[in-house]
């Protein structure tokens, strides 16, 4: 049997016989797997990385500042320790898709600091959201969680690392930036709140409840609204407002809320909550009614079940509030998460947001306006108000 089978494999089969074709096969397979191998390794390398200027001269420079470049112990990390995993299948589905960025490479799509920096911010949430969805596996490849000395580190980042792993944050949550420039994420939200505004300037007809987009201006009379004089008071982003009238150019609506006992002039969304909907002029105080009066087992506070009618130009609101929320979370995002892990809303109850938002205003770029439809959001998803709006 065995010596049919030798006669087999080295018999010839046309001109060469099986066995040399199988030896040719194997030292070929050998030769074709250390090809592959080095290339995949080569592709690797710092050097390569950087051999594409658009590599060198943006994100590279910014590297070499960082530790993860140079370290006091000679201790550093190349690009592909980040960027690239290291079991093979998961590193050669990366290398698969990596052909894309060789597609932009010749197709001159960042090839200038420019067109490099309009596209930073889609490009780092797009590698953020890959380490979320491997849970930092590349960041825990080097860090080894149960080998952190946290007294080595400052008191604080200790105990925010601590909170953190206890939380479930992965690293990039809390690291953005860490090796890079952070992006200008402005973007994203004011293209969603452009986007609301040319909706709200464009409605012609309207629902049941409507919600401005920003803060607007409220009016004792349509004619005042349509003409745009002096305001008697302020609806706040998000407001749910209830449209009466639709008179040619005005809407008279009627907001709801709550009033805390003595303060006549604030409208609040939630009893014992300062949730802002609307602040009215001294003259439009007497335009309040009153439909309960209660006391918050809290405080012992006395507040007010109210209500009131105004009148607002059209042009400013949406039917649905979810579209506000949505570039609030947007916002949120883009605001909050970049230097740190942000907080879901009900980490905090919503009188003590406020605190927070004005604690944080120095660390972010957003104006008045940003920062009272994004306290509003976590206000009312806070862990006291349950997110129902």
């Amino acid at each position: 049997m065995i010596k049919k089978v030798w006669r087999f494999l080295w018999s010839p089969s046309g001109a060469i016989s099986v066995g040399v074709l199988l030896l040719f096969g194997f030292v070929g397979g050998i030769l074709f797997w250390g090809g592959l191998h080095w290339s995949v390794e080569a592709s690797n390398s710092e050097a390569f990385c950087i051999s594409c200027h658009e590599m060198r001269d943006n994100v590279y420079e910014e590297y070499k500042k960082t530790a993860h470049y140079s370290s006091a112990s000679g201790v550093g990390a190349v690009c592909s320790d980040c960027h690239v995993p290291r079991a093979w299948l998961p590193k050669m589905i990366r290398k698969v898709r990596a052909t894309n960025e060789l597609y932009h490479h010749f197709m001159g799509s960042v090839d200038t600091p420019e067109k490099f920096n309009a596209k930073r911010a889609e490009l780092a949430k797009r590698v953020w959201a890959e380490m979320e969805a491997n849970d930092s596996l590349e960041c825990r490849n080097c860090h080894k969680v149960d080998r952190f000395d946290y007294s080595k580190m400052d008191p604080k980042a200790a105990e925010a690392m601590r909170v953190g792993l206890a939380n479930g944050d992965t690293c990039i949550d809390c690291h953005k930036g860490i090796a890079h420039s952070l992006p200008d994420l402005s973007s994203g939200y004011k293209a969603l709140h452009e986007a609301l505004v040319l909706a709200a300037q464009k409605s012609k007809k309207f629902s049941d409840r409507v919600y401005p987009v920003k803060t607007i201006p409220f009016y004792r009379d349509a004619k005042a609204a349509r003409a745009g004089g002096k305001p008697d008071g302020q609806f706040l982003a998000a407001t749910e407002l209830k449209v009466l009238d639709d008179a040619r150019g005005a809407l008279r609506v009627r907001a709801s809320g709550w009033q805390q006992d003595g303060v006549g002039r604030i409208v609040y969304a939630r009893m014992g909550h300062r949730i802002f909907e609307a602040t009215l002029k001294p003259a439009m105080t007497d335009a309040i009614k009153v439909a309960s009066t209660e006391t918050d087992p809290g405080t012992d506070l006395v507040w007010h079940k109210v209500s009131f009618e105004a009148w607002i130009a059209p042009g400013h609101v949406v039917g649905d509030v979810e579209e506000i929320w949505d570039y609030s979370r947007e916002m949120y995002t883009a605001a909050c998460a970049t230097c740190h892990s942000k907080p879901d809303p009900g980490h905090h109850l919503a009188n003590q947001w406020i605190g927070i938002m004005k604690a944080m205003q120095r660390f972010v770029s957003l104006d008045k306006e940003e920062t009272r439809v994004l306290q509003k959001y976590l206000q009312l998803n806070a862990k006291d108000t349950g997110g129902a709006h």
